[in-house]
C-alpha cells in the first residue's frame, strides 16, 4: 500500500536510549586537566558547563539561544579527546538532548564551525573504537542525525541508484559529501552488526532501532538491501532466532526466552517500510522466512501497534505493492493484487484462521481493519488457485510443501500424475529426496535437465514436508499405471518405510498409507472383509 497512509508511519519507540547514561553524567570531568593540555578551549567548557546540570526547562532555554554553539562545543571534544570516559560523558549528554526533544539534532547540522557532513563523520568515528557503550550511543545520535537532516536529499541518489535504487538520480541531484559517505558505511556497520554482534544482548535491538528509524529515509532502502539486511532482518521474526538478540533477561540459561516486543515491532516496521523497495520486497517474496515471521508475530501480538505494522508489511508482501509501484511508476495501487500470488511457506488454511481470529479482536485501527480484509480475500484467491500445476511444482522445488488443496484433490492427481515423470521422472526424483529429513538443498537436488543427484550440503525438511510428501507419492503410486514400481526403482519405498519409526505422529501417518500404496496394488480394501 502507500507509504503515506491516513495515520502515517506507525509509531517509533526507542529502545533504552539512556540505559547507563544517569551513571556516567554522575562522573567529574577533568576539565581543568583537558584544558591544561590544550584538548578543549576555555569557550567549549564553558558551554558545556553552562548546559550541563541545569534543570529540562533551563537547558531547554539555554538550547533556543546557544544550541549552535553547545553543539559546535560537544563536537569538538568528541573530535579532540581521545579518554574514554570523557568520550562516554559527551555522547550520553548528546543522548539526553535528543531524548528530550528529538528536534535537537539540528543544532549540530548548524554548528557554526563544521562544514556539512562533519556531526556524521564526528560520531562515525566512535563507532571505530571497540567500546559498545560508546559504539551504542554513537548509533542512536547518527540515526537522529539522519531524521533531522535539514534536506530531504543526502546526496544518496547515486549511490542509490547503483545498488538498486528505483528512482534514478536527478540532474539536479545534491552530489554526494560526507554524510553520503559517512551514512554508506553506517549501514555496512549495522549490517555487519547483525552478522556478528559486538554485544550478545544489546547489539541486535540497538541496530534494528536504528534501521526502523533510517529506513524513512528512501534512498537508505537500496543501500540495506545491497548489504544483505533483508536477509538479516527476516530470522529475527522467528521465536527461534530472537533469544540472542532481545533485551529481556532470564532467571536460567534453561528457561524459555519471551520475545522482545519493541525489537519484534521495530523489526516488522523494518519489514514494511522495506516493502516500498521492489528489490527488497522481491528478496521477501523468495524467502518465506518473512512471510511466516510476520503471520506469527501477528497472531502473538498483544498490542496493537505490533498487530497494524505486521499486518501491514504482510500485506504489501502478499500483494506485491512495491513491484507493482516499480512497473507502473505509482505508489501503489489499492485493492487485492488479481493475479495473487502464492505465498511461499505459508499454508493458506492456516493462515485464513489466523486473519479471521485477528479480525474478532475487534480493532479499532481502521486501515488495520481493512488490511486483514484484505489479506483474508487474497488468501481466499490464492487458495482457489492453488490446485494449479505450476503452484504445485513451485512447492515442490521449494522443498517446503504444506496442505494445499491440491495434494487432496483427487481431479489434479488423475490429470497432473503424468506430469512427474517428465524429464527422465525429473519431478518425482525431488519429490522422493524430500521423504528424507535431512534432504539436499534447492540447488544441489536433481536436475530438471539430467535427473542425476548430488551428495553436497543438507537442509532439514520438516515434518509437515515430510508428511505431503508420503501422501504424494502414494498419490502418484496410486493413479499412474506401474507408479509403484516406479517409485520402488527410484528410492522411494526404502525412504517411505524409513519414516515409520519418525517420531510425528503425522509423519508416521502418512508413511504407513504410502507404503500400503506402494506394497499393494488395491491397497484400499485392506482391512476389508
Amino acid at each position: 500500500r502507500s507509504e503515506t497512509t491516513s495515520r502515517g508511519t506507525p509509531e517509533l519507540a526507542m529502545i533504552s536510549a539512556t540505559d547507563g547514561t544517569e551513571a556516567v553524567l554522575a562522573r567529574t570531568v577533568q576539565w581543568d586537566s583537558l584544558l591544561n593540555s590544550r584538548l578543549v578551549t576555555e569557550t567549549d567548557v564553558k558551554l558545556i558547563r553552562a548546559y550541563d546540570g541545569q534543570g529540562p526547562l533551563a537547558r531547554r532555554a539555554f538550547l533556543e539561544q546557544s544550541g549552535p554553539d553547545l553543539a559546535q562545543a560537544l563536537l569538538n571534544v568528541l573530535r579532540n579527546v581521545s579518554h574514554q570516559d570523557t568520550t562516554d560523558y559527551v555522547l550520553c549528554l548528546i543522548v539526553e538532548m535528543f531524548v528530550e526533544d528529538k528536534t535537537n539534532a539540528v543544532y549540530f547540522h548548524r554548528a557554526p564551525g563544521t562544514h556539512e557532513g562533519d556531526a556524521y563523520a564526528d560520531l562515525f568515528r566512535v563507532l571505530a573504537k571497540p567500546h559498545w557503550f560508546a559504539q551504542e550511543k554513537a548509533l542512536f545520535c547518527l540515526s537522529h542525525l539522519v531524521d533531522a537532516r535539514l534536506g530531504k536529499d543526502l546526496g544518496l541518489s547515486a549511490v542509490a541508484a547503483a545498488c538498486g535504487g528505483d528512482q534514478a538520480p536527478s540532474v539536479n541531484a545534491k552530489p554526494m559529501g560526507v554524510a553520503a559517505q559517512t551514512v554508506v558505511q553506517l549501514v555496512q556497520w549495522m549490517c555487519a552488526q547483525l552478522r556478528s554482534p559486538s554485544h550478545a544482548t544489546r547489539s541486535v535491538p540497538s541496530v534494528v532501532a536504528a534501521l526502523a528509524s533510517m529506513l524513512v529515509v528512501r534512498d537508505v532502502r537500496p543501500l540495506v538491501t545491497h548489504s544483505g539486511g533483508v536477509e538479516l532482518l527476516a530470522p529475527l521474526l522467528l521465536p527461534t532466532s530472537v533469544a540472542s538478540s532481545t533485551l529481556s533477561a532470564y532467571s536460567s540459561q534453561n528457561e524459555v526466552p519471551k520475545r522482545d516486543v519493541q525489537l519484534l515491532y521495530e523489526v516488522a516496521l523494518c519489514a514494511w517500510l522495506l516493502t516500498f523497495h521492489p528489490p527488497a520486497l522481491a528478496a521477501m517474496r523468495r524467502n518465506g522466512a518473512f512471510t511466516l515471521g510476520l503471520v506469527d508475530v501477528a497472531k502473538r501480538a498483544t498490542k496493537e501497534k505490533v498487530a497494524r505494522v505486521s499486518v501491514l508489511a504482510l500485506r504489501n508482501i502478499a500483494e506485491g505493492v512495491g513491484e507493482r509501484s516499480a512497473n507502473s511508476g505509482g505508489a501503489g495501487a489499492a485493492g487485492v493484487s488479481t493475479s495473487s500470488p502464492p505465498l511461499r511457506g505459508v499454508d493458506e488454511a492456516s493462515l485464513l484462521k489466523t486473519l479471521t481470529n485477528l479480525s474478532q479482536r475487534g480493532f479499532v485501527d481502521e486501515e488495520l481493519v481493512v488490511a486483514l480484509e484484505d489479506l483474508r480475500c487474497g488468501s481466499i484467491a490464492r487458495s482457489r488457485d492453488a490446485s494449479g500445476w505450476d503452484v504445485y511444482v513451485a512447492e515442490l522445488r521449494s522443498g517446503s510443501m504444506s496442505w494445499t488443496s491440491a495434494h487432496c484433490d483427487e481431479a489434479f492427481w488423475r490429470e497432473n500424475a503424468c506430469k512427474l515423470t517428465d524429464n527422465n521422472c525429473a519431478l518425482l526424483r525431488v519429490l522422493i529426496t524430500l521423504l528424507v529429513p535431512e534432504a539436499a538443498t534447492s540447488g544441489d537436488r536433481p536436475s530438471m535437465e539430467s535427473g542425476g543427484s548430488s551428495t553436497t550440503p543438507s537442509m532439514h525438511v520438516s515434518s509437515k514436508t515430510l508428511a505431503v510428501a508420503c501422501h504424494d507419492v502414494g498419490e502418484f503410486a496410486t493413479h499412474y499405471p506401474a507408479g509403484r514400481f516406479l517409485v520402488t526403482d527410484l528410492g522411494g519405498k526404502e525412504k517411505t518405510m524409513a519414516l515409520l519409526t519418525h517420531p510425528d505422529d503425522e509423519v508416521r501417518k502418512h508413511a504407513l498409507l504410502c507404503t500400503q500404496k506402494l506394497l499393494v496394488a488395491n491397497w484400499r480394501f485392506i482391512g476389508r472383509e
